[in-house]
């Protein structure tokens, strides 16, 4: 799956992780970055939902750094907004 892909709702996103997460090998890094609302978490639940995990456990992780989520693949969410990166974090 390559290209650029644009979404339009939350539903679009998750459907568009999904099929997304069906092409992802072991040692796959993605990286999601944009503002508070632009649907990083629905593209979360997508990716957890296509690789056998339970998206509704996806939240955003206001207070901790990482969660997995147990599927074909294991799923580490990382949220590293808080990390200044001046190396005391």
């Amino acid at each position: 799956m390559t290209g650029t892909f644009d979404t339009h709702s939350e539903d679009q996103t998750r459907v568009l992780a999904s099929q997304l997460a069906a092409t992802l090998v072991p040692g796959a890094v993605l990286l999601l970055s944009g503002d508070l609302g632009a649907g990083k978490t629905a593209f979360v639940r997508g990716l957890a939902r296509g690789l056998g995990a339970d998206p509704d456990e996806v939240a955003s992780p206001t207070f901790v750094l990482l969660t997995a989520y147990r599927g074909r693949l294991t799923l580490h969410h990382a949220d590293l907004y808080r990390l200044r990166g001046d190396g005391d974090e």
